[in-house]
């Protein structure tokens, strides 16, 4: 049976694997079989791949999905501009 440091390296490699997966952009925590994933993604289907991937791993009881979806249409706010007085 694996231990929780071998199935976290192992998820961390099946997110490697997965395409337009930055590395990076989503961590991975393991307790007792149970992994943890948490950062954000481009996109649903990203995040979905991550998932997937995560749960195919050997030793993996379950995954929680704490994984957000940037809203491609949302931009930046701007930082207001702080007024002179000449």
């Amino acid at each position: 049976m694996k231990n929780d440091v071998q199935i976290q390296r192992d998820v961390v490699a099946g997110l490697d694997r997965e395409p337009n997966v930055v590395a990076g952009t989503i961590g991975v925590e393991v307790h007792h079989g149970v992994v943890k994933l948490a950062g954000r993604v481009s996109d649903s289907t990203i995040r979905s791949n991550a998932e997937l991937a995560a749960g195919a791993v050997d030793g993996v009881t379950s995954v929680v999905m704490d994984v957000d979806v940037a809203d491609a249409g949302a931009r930046p706010k701007a930082e207001p501009h702080a007024s002179r007085i000449a």
